[in-house]
């Protein structure tokens, strides 16, 4: 991955449509997708109620209905994906159609299986991070197909980028920033770059069941890079940061590489 940095200045206006982009969800970032960011919360919000003992099963079970509205606005969001032309998309929207179908199941379960409180919480919580992270991967997608770059530096991208999946979604990782050298100007869309940092942690990180390091590197010609890789002996004195990532999907790396 890699971004040039040439002195050039910040946009000053967001791009018009891009060319092909009509058949996806929005061109704008994640926190632009109303409809489908509220059906998410609901999802997440199941989680929270059923691992709740002050909770009445009675009052999850008349939530259902709009539980199930909810699966279907994911379920239309996601089949549209489906119809993009290129691979990425169409591979995310599958995936998310796919946990669409075990939500569903999951929301039967719920119906009838009050003394299973706390596995249901579990499934629940598996269903809307996935989907979460499938979501991402549109908004990131799209985004990147209008991109508003800027002149941005890498320390604190890396710094805030664990923020942008929620502070009660995925899970911790830590990773190491590697300060030693200066720190690096990358032109660049900070609502591209932050997520896809946080997508390549949780990737590498699950890879190798280990910490990450993230490095700034000049490459021949000048052209500014960020590697994430995994985390040696010798990066033990780096710089900790802690970053929340979401899960990783079949589809996240094919999405990243778009």
């Amino acid at each position: 991955m890699s971004s040039e940095s040439n002195g050039r200045k910040p946009d000053s206006q967001e791009p018009g449509p891009i060319s092909g982009a009509s058949t996806r969800l929005s061109a704008r970032a994640p926190s632009a997708w109303g409809a489908v960011r509220d059906a998410l919360a609901s999802l997440h919000n199941l989680d929270a109620l059923l691992r709740s003992t002050n909770v009445l099963y009675k009052t999850i079970r008349d939530l259902l209905p709009e539980l199930r509205t909810s699966a279907g606005v994911l379920r239309d969001a996601f089949e549209r994906a489906q119809s993009a032309t290129d691979q990425a998309t169409v591979a995310v929207g599958d995936q998310g159609v796919a946990r669409i179908r075990d939500l569903e199941k999951l929301l039967d379960a719920t119906a009838m299986a009050e003394d299973e409180r706390e596995d249901l919480a579990g499934r629940a919580r598996a269903l809307a991070d996935e989907l979460e992270a499938a979501a991402d991967l549109l908004a990131l997608i799209e985004r990147a197909a209008g991109p508003v770059a800027t002149d941005v530096s890498l320390h604190p991208i890396v710094r805030e980028a664990g923020r942008l999946a929620g502070s009660n979604k995925g899970r911790e990782v830590t990773a190491r920033m590697d300060t030693t050298a200066p720190d690096l100007n990358v032109h660049a869309d900070p609502l591209v770059l932050g997520p896809l940092l946080a997508l390549l942690v949780g990737h590498v990180a699950t890879a190798t069941g280990g910490e990450v390091v993230i490095r700034p590197r000049i490459r021949t010609g000048g052209v500014g890079s960020i590697a994430v890789e995994p985390a040696t002996a010798a990066d033990a004195s780096l710089e900790i940061t802690t970053l929340r990532v979401l899960p990783t999907l079949p589809a996240t790396v094919a999405a990243a590489r778009l």
